[in-house]
């Protein structure tokens, strides 16, 4: 299947409701109505949401509540035996340890000491452990476990330990693997009237809306989906001469019921094409350096949070660890023609060479007569090392979006020497190649030095390959050299062919646990979706 994303930019009639025909008047209303209803359908989410916090809040008041009013009556109870005068009340409070009292006074001053000293400790060791790193969550905890003092890191050994022998091996050969594109935050990118009818069929084939990935993520966590690398499927060793091998990592260790994925999202680089579509702009560090999205709404109004794929994912998991094994989020893949992550860091954007400019790149730089290329050379390397530190890896997309399959090999090599000089200094070494457009070098059967496109990458340093495959749940093909994966692409046109009951799509969605399509489908794009590029 094709994944294009065509470097063009549409620019619609600016034309209103009011000159429509009735069918397209009342498709109109439709489509409104829908939008009405996913709008109450969030906001009730939203209420219940809202309500289970205040629960959880109130809950944990009366527990505090409690277990203040037991330490208060364990000390007056100890007062009460100092001022009786008698010389076993003596004994008693020289030997606290021994009587009923004590050890409930002994219990609250552990509990003190744990929640006012070693807290910390204990949260992060149990943020490990939910992230199936149960041997980095002992490792932390045993210290204090020896010191005796503390039965609250004793008790968190067990339960990990215990936790961890539950574990069983998965099959890595049948993990499966999907991605998303950008994601649009608005409807405009799905209005023809505003974006010109190929852009707007084309946001409506490969792209999601942000509440079609929340829903999306929501459902393959309840299903026990977990986040792993492409690293994770394999055991990676190097010989004398600095090979790299590769074999079946047969102890990916999980608790029964999860079911290991591997993620990744094409394009974030934010081209000039995405502009006034709903999408995000750029990636941008808030106050506590978390990554996050510069989005300006269809009034002007420009705002930063989570309005695309990396923020929201990096939220989630903040919110339910255990959607990752080891902080793992996912891989980006990136291509470099109009710079990375949403800042202009090209080659073009240095020199300004009016015949290797295209009309985006002029039009933007006239737009910014005071844009600094080092500069945003500098805050694109902030943000690739914050990225790198929230869990995520890089991947090259092919420097131009090259369709790997149909170019030559002599333009290959000059697509990553484009990649490898202007990418590659801000993100750091990469060994993982994307493919565009869903391309691949060769068909389904294993790559060898003969291909020449394949001897030139791995001789460049590519380990990990991956295309796209819809045609079954997984693809997996883990050889002595490289590692290869077939992704499912989770977008507009793969969740209209589930609806519409393509059984391939089925298996894909039911893989992944994603149900229920038409409930969260967003019917702002046009149907039926067709396949577009």
């Amino acid at each position: 299947m094709a994944n294009q994303r065509p470097n063009t930019k549409a620019r619609g009639t600016g034309a209103d409701d009011s000159g429509l025909e009735p069918d397209e008047k009342a498709l109109a209303a439709e489509r409104a109505a829908r939008r009405e209803r996913r709008r109450r359908r969030e906001e009730a989410r939203r209420r219940k949401r809202r309500k289970y916090l205040i629960r959880r809040a109130i809950a944990a008041g009366v527990v505090l509540v409690l277990i203040l009013l037991i330490v208060l009556l364990v000390r007056s109870c100890g007062k009460n035996d100092k001022t009786a005068g008698s010389a076993d009340a003596q004994v008693t409070e020289t030997a606290t340890p021994a009587g009923p009292a004590g050890a409930e006074e002994q219990a609250a001053v552990e509990v003190d000491t744990v929640s006012a000293e070693n807290r910390a400790v204990l949260d992060q060791a149990e943020r490990l452990a939910a992230m199936y790193d149960y041997d980095a969550a002992i490792e932390l905890l045993q210290p204090y476990a020896d010191q005796g003092t503390e039965p609250a890191f004793s008790e968190a050994i067990s339960r990990f330990q215990a936790t961890k022998d539950s574990c069983i091996a998965y099959d890595v050969e049948t993990i499966p693997h999907f991605f998303f594109h950008s994601l649009l935050n608005d409807d405009r990118g799905f209005k023809a009237e505003l974006v010109g009818d190929f852009v707007a069929k084309d946001n409506g084939c490969w792209m999601c809306s942000t509440h079609e990935f929340n829903t999306v993520i929501q459902q393959m966590y309840d299903y026990g989906c977990v986040l792993v690398t492409m690293r994770d499927m394999v055991i990676e060793t190097k010989d004398d001469n600095g090979n790299v091998h590769f074999k079946i990592n047969d102890h990916l260790m999980l608790p029964p019921g999860k079911h290991p994925v591997v993620m990744s999202e094409d394009d974030l680089s934010y081209y000039h094409a995405y502009d006034d579509q709903g999408i995000a702009e750029k990636l941008v560090l808030d106050d506590e350096g978390k990554v996050k999205c510069v989005y300006t709404d269809e009034s002007g109004n420009k705002h930063i949070g989570d309005y695309d794929v990396v923020p929201l994912l990096s939220t989630f998991i903040d919110e339910h660890p255990d959607f990752s094994y080891h902080n793992a989020h996912c891989i980006i893949a990136l291509t470099g023609y109009n710079g990375v992550f949403g800042y202009r860091t090209d080659e073009v954007y240095k020199t300004r060479e009016a015949e290797r400019l295209d009309a985006n790149q002029k039009e933007w730089l006239e737009a910014n007569p005071d844009f600094d290329w080092d500069e945003d050379v500098a805050e694109a390397k902030k943000i690739a090392e914050a990225l790198k530190a929230e869990g995520y890896e890089f991947a090259s997309h092919t420097w131009g979006h090259r369709h790997a399959d149909t170019a030559s090999v002599d333009s290959l090599k000059r697509d990553n020497e484009r990649f490898v000089n202007w990418v590659v200094p801000i993100t750091g070494p990469i060994d993982t190649i994307i493919f565009a457009h869903g391309s691949d070098l060769q068909g389904a059967s294993d790559y060898s030095y003969d291909n020449e496109k394949y001897a030139y990458y791995k001789s460049a340093g590519y380990n990990y390959y991956s295309n796209v495959d819809g045609s079954v749940p997984y693809w997996n093909q883990i050889r002595d050299g490289y590692v290869r994966t077939a992704r499912i692409n989770i977008d507009g046109y793969r969740l209209w062919q589930a609806m519409s009951g393509n059984q391939n799509s089925i298996a894909d969605m039911e893989a992944l646990g994603i149900h229920d399509i038409e409930s969260f489908f967003d019917y702002a794009r046009s149907t039926p979706v067709e396949i577009m590029g």
